[in-house]
């Protein structure tokens, strides 16, 4: 996200690491084992916030997210995220995992990309064996997704939200860049952002000439968000595992922030009486959007999907 060039792929790259069960000492950094899992995809580690149930790592492009019985990975720009893979294993063990998840989204500027979702799939495929969907129209906004499924996963009680936006309002790119001499404090009051889960502690970083990023913890939960404001290709995401009985208010929320021209959403849940009543909910139109696109998905790995694409009217 340091990119000065007008081009700068926004749109992440997103791969979730379950574990069979929780391993003790899997967040200790003092050998730097997370240093080189980052740096195994062409990413830096810029600054890390904590609680007693996770650890949440700004990266120069996106997150990085690890408890003691998963691990959350997201980056943007060119960065090859499948290649984080073995390092991850050095840590936790092919044998503890229970769940490989890898989302990549449809890109604004593909032929740009180091490799594409096929590739991508052979190299995850190469140490689990999977499935690959597309959630979406193959011509309009999109997402890849690749899962691996392992016996012993125990899928109640999860959920993740993601807002993904495109063509931003244009007065953003006067909010998150350095080069009006801005500050995370002064970025967070002036977008709207403070109002996010306010309880929660914060960790953000600016980047020159423009480009956002900033975690939010508390417990075990999180939220993320990133910003890539440049006129040519304007994208913002914001994610969260926080589960909200009707997620129509934070997407509100995040939409009116950042008033996006279009922007999808994808709520992956576990398969059971919990979560699955929360797609519907999160299946609606925005007001002042229009649905173009509506889709559930069923995974045998445990997990559900929606996935809803809307456009201003």
């Amino acid at each position: 996200m340091t990119s000065a060039a007008e081009k700068f792929e926004g749109p992440e790259k997103k791969l979730e690491v379950i574990l069979r069960k929780p391993l003790e000492g899997i967040r200790d950094h003092a050998d730097g084992r997370w240093h080189r899992v980052v740096k195994a995809c062409r990413a830096e580690i810029v600054s890390r916030i904590f609680t007693d149930q996770m650890d949440a790592y700004l990266l120069s492009e996106s997150s990085l997210f690890v408890w003691t019985d998963r691990i959350l990975m997201i980056t943007c720009g060119r960065t090859m995220l499948t290649r984080a893979v073995p390092a991850i294993l050095e840590i936790v063990g092919r044998e503890n995992v229970a769940l490989v998840f890898y989302e990549r989204k449809n890109f604004m500027y593909p032929s740009e990309q180091p490799a594409d979702f096929e590739q991508d799939v052979e190299d995850l495929a190469s140490c689990f064996p999977g499935k690959s969907y597309r959630l979406g129209p193959a011509n309009h906004d999109h997402v890849h997704v690749f899962y691996a499924s392992q016996a012993g996963l125990d899928a109640t009680g999860d959920a993740t939200l993601q807002v993904l936006m495109h063509d931003l309002d244009p007065s953003l790119v006067a909010i998150f860049g350095r080069q009006n001499g801005g500050d995370v404090p002064s970025v967070r009051r002036r977008s709207g952002l403070m109002d996010v889960y306010p309880h929660m502690a914060v960790d953000g970083h600016l980047f020159s000439p423009y480009g956002f990023s900033i975690n939010g913890i508390d417990d075990d939960r999180y939220y993320t968000i990133h910003v890539t404001p440049q006129p040519d290709g304007s994208y913002a995401s914001f994610e969260t595992n926080i589960i909200e009985p009707d997620y129509g208010e934070i997407v509100r929320m995040i939409t009116a922030i950042f008033k996006p021209g279009r922007f999808s959403t994808v709520l992956t849940t576990s398969i059971d009486g919990t979560c699955m009543p929360l797609h519907p909910k999160a299946c609606r139109a925005q007001g002042g959007y229009a649905l173009t696109e509506k889709s559930l998905y069923e995974f045998d790995c445990g997990y559900a999907v929606s996935f809803i694409n809307q456009v201003r009217t």
